[in-house]
């Protein structure tokens, strides 16, 4: 994940990679559940992803996502989210890398790697997120 939204950037180095679980609904809409680990518990997120316009296009009021859109996917193994959102009245870019495996493959991190900077972001604004129960430290980036 890379984002300038300052609640990230002050807390990256303690998030968990989270799991999600999408499910498509009528309408090109999406319901996706998010279980975000934490250091002691697990919280679950349930959201509406609505679509607007085109396929891949989507906002997701709940969460403060202005614009949510598939960048990148080859519909097999990865898909690239850019994401426009606001949080307590500061707008903010994101960009995840979402897989269908444990370990994104390496023409997956390649075209998230590729992408971010794409939009603005910088390095810093970057965090490899840990599986729960691993190191932290081991997935950081220099």
């Amino acid at each position: 994940m890379a984002s300038d939204c300052q609640a990230f950037l002050g807390e990256k180095d303690h998030f968990l990679m989270s799991t999600r679980i999408v499910n498509a609904t009528e309408g090109g809409n999406l319901s996706v559940q998010v279980q975000v680990p934490r250091a002691d518990s697990c919280s679950q997120v349930d959201a509406q992803y609505l679509k607007v316009g085109s396929e891949g296009h989507f906002r997701v009021p709940a969460l403060g996502y202005l614009d949510v859109r598939v960048a990148s996917t080859d519909y097999d193994s990865f898909a690239i989210l850019f994401i426009s959102k606001e949080l307590e009245g500061a707008a903010s870019t994101a960009v995840q890398l979402y897989s269908r495996t444990r370990d994104p493959s390496p023409q997956a991190l390649k075209a998230f790697h590729d992408f971010y900077p794409t939009v603005g972001l910088l390095g810093h604004t970057m965090a490899e997120l840990p599986r729960p129960g691993t190191s932290a430290a081991a997935h950081r980036p220099p």
